[in-house]
């Protein structure tokens, strides 16, 4: 029987050591590439998603606003809550919708426990385009009472009044690729593939318990936002404001 030698096994051993330091070295660096591949993926995601990604990640914006208006629907006809008295109060949102018409037990909040139970949670960046992640509100929801859409509720013109407003909720600067799907799956035209244009203005948004005109209020109203006319949910892109140039998708939670 042949034995190894000391120094024959002590080779053996060194060599052995140097092949997993190989393997180990290799196995580093192709974990390296792949977290690269796998963030550039996911940087370009929103800006170069196929249709049906998109679709799906509508359809998940839009279960979300779905729970908010369902969330409102509870406040009112179970809490027996006003439509002033509805809070959306939180404490992630960069927005201050402290309304002092609310109840101090906090019946009337749909972010409490005590209300509609409703977490707040902000959007996912992947829905969103990321060359205007600058703008105010980037991965927020936005709660405002000061537009209406024309065409639904006790709207009969062109024109909106206090009465005939709407608490909307907004998600700004959507990718197109997702704005473009939202329409699709409501019924809306994308004239020319892209989005309809409407003028929307960021400043007068935050909802604390007024239903109060903002600057050009008549979601429909444009050339080709009139594609967005009795359309509770939808998605357009601003030409006015500290958003213009974004895709803002809406869901009406209360129609007046």
């Amino acid at each position: 029987m042949q034995h190894n030698s000391p120094q024959k096994t002590h080779e053996n051993q060194l060599n052995s050591r140097g092949n997993a330091l190989v393997i180990i070295l290799v196995v580093i660096v192709l974990i390296a590439a792949l977290t690269a591949v796998t963030m550039r993926s996911t940087n370009r995601s929103s800006t170069n998603m196929d249709s049906e990604t998109a679709r799906i990640h509508a359809e998940k914006l839009m279960r979300q606003a779905s729970s908010y208006e369902s969330a409102v629907n509870r406040l009112k006809m179970v809490n027996q809550c006003s439509e002033n008295e509805i809070s959306f109060e939180n404490d992630i949102s960069a927005r201050d919708y402290a309304n002092p018409n609310s109840p101090t037990d906090l019946h009337c909040n749909i972010f409490d426990i005590a209300g509609a139970g409703q977490s707040y949670s902000t959007v996912n960046p992947v829905i969103l385009d990321p060359t205007l992640d600058s703008l105010s509100d980037y991965e927020d929801w936005v709660f405002t009472a000061n537009y209406c859409i024309l065409g639904l509720g006790s709207d009969d013109n062109d024109t909106c009044v206090d009465e005939e407003l709407a608490l909307i909720a907004v998600v700004p600067h959507i990718s197109t690729a997702v704005c473009i799907q939202i329409n699709e799956m409501n019924g809306i035209e994308n004239t020319g593939g892209v989005p309809p244009v409407e003028s929307f203005d960021s400043a007068s948004q935050t909802f604390d318990g007024d239903f109060e005109n903002g600057t050009d209020p008549e979601i429909g109203e444009g050339a080709s936002g009139v594609n967005l006319v009795k359309h509770a949910t939808g998605c357009f892109t601003t030409n006015s404001g500290a958003w213009t140039g974004s895709n803002i998708f809406y869901h009406a939670l209360l129609i007046r």
